[in-house]
């Protein structure tokens, strides 16, 4: 997710995530599909994940899909880049920015008739969804692969910003080590960035001279990941698949396949049967987001994460669920409760094992 305005962020999506069901949205004609991206799609990451969606329509509805990469987070360019698709005659238009929400719920109001998409955006309308994935989910399963692979008990984690869909991540990822590997820690940095190669092989550098023997990164590029494995450590990637870049040590990539709910939203727009759903979170149980397989951790341990990744998908296990303590000793979800949605848009803590700060 791409944002450059953090501050109260936590609180608008703790306010939208809850949005429901629109009115049923009717295409002028043919549906024409367009993309805006953030960034490039060869940035190994957050556009790539959405260049796949991309393939993923052109090879589903055999249409030209057009596309505009490098977009700031500026809200009047947002606009000009979506005015010019709808006057070339695009109708269905589909982007990935929580910085492009303000520019798309003015499109939407301003073309009704039309259809727009926001992956990780946090504005809706009748004909404007703006979803996410349930990252937590995999985060989990990646951390339980994390806690049975580490010897020294350490892992380190590379983020972005501290906002409460990363925290979740974090926390998740914590929870799963711990449950995995009762003692484990987690060292968290965050860059103020999504992506900076160099500083992101920096702070791997000397989180691994601290002692982590795992590292994971949830940025954009894989730079971390190549630290890792030249330095013989295990690795966990994120968005794509990004196993080459640590072939030896990768135990798995938390990644999205934002095609699983694109290609069959499409359709419903094509047939005028699409209802915007506001701002929902699809998990694993969707396709939208999982993990890779699962490598260099032994098969019984592949299995012990299999099982609870179909108590996910079943929908009988969050790992939200508590007793969950932060780091100050607050209990923050009781015993046999799980979080809600809202609670997770509104994160603003750490969970015990997670060493470093929300800074």
């Amino acid at each position: 997710m791409k944002i450059t305005n953090i501050a109260g962020a936590a609180a608008v999506l703790g306010l939208l995530a809850a949005s429901g069901a629109q009115a049923q949205v009717k295409l002028p004609g043919k549906p024409k599909i367009a993309f805006i991206f953030f960034g490039t799609p060869s940035d190994g990451g957050w556009a790539l994940s959405q260049s796949q969606a991309r393939a993923a329509l052109i090879s589903a509805y055999h249409q030209r899909v057009p596309y505009v990469d490098d977009v700031p987070e500026v809200t009047a360019k947002v606009e000009q880049e979506i005015d010019l698709f709808v006057n070339h005659g695009d109708n269905i238009i589909i982007a990935g920015s929580y910085g492009y929400s303000d520019a798309f719920a003015a499109e939407a109001k301003a073309h009704p008739d039309l259809a727009f998409v926001n992956i990780a955006g946090i504005s809706s309308a009748p004909n404007l969804e703006s979803f996410y994935a349930k990252t937590y989910e995999g985060w989990y399963l990646a951390g339980m692969a994390a806690g049975y692979a580490t010897k020294t008990k350490v892992l380190g984690m590379l983020e972005g910003f501290p906002i409460p869909n990363v925290l979740w991540d974090v926390n998740s990822f914590a929870l799963g080590a711990e449950a995995a590997n009762p003692g484990t820690v987690v060292k968290v940095a965050y860059l103020n960035s999504w992506s900076d190669p160099v500083k992101e092989a920096q702070i791997s550098s000397a989180m691994i001279a601290q002692g982590a023997d795992v590292i994971a990164t949830d940025m954009d590029t894989a730079a971390a990941l190549v630290v890792a494995e030249k330095a013989g450590k295990y690795a966990v990637g994120y968005q794509v698949d990004m196993a080459k870049s640590a072939p030896n040590g990768i135990l798995t990539s938390v990644v999205f396949h934002w095609g699983k709910k694109l290609v069959p939203m499409v359709g419903e727009m094509a047939g005028g049967t699409w209802k915007s759903g506001g701002t929902p979170l699809y998990g694993i149980d969707t396709g939208v987001v999982d993990t890779t397989k699962f490598e260099h951790i032994p098969a019984d341990d592949i299995a012990k994460i299999e099982a609870v990744r179909a108590k996910e998908i079943a929908g009988t296990f969050s790992p939200f669920t508590g007793p969950i303590m932060s780091q100050d000793g607050k209990v923050q979800v009781p015993a046999g409760s799980t979080i809600s949605d809202d609670a997770l848009w509104n994160m603003n803590y750490l969970v015990a094992n997670v060493k470093g700060s929300m800074k």
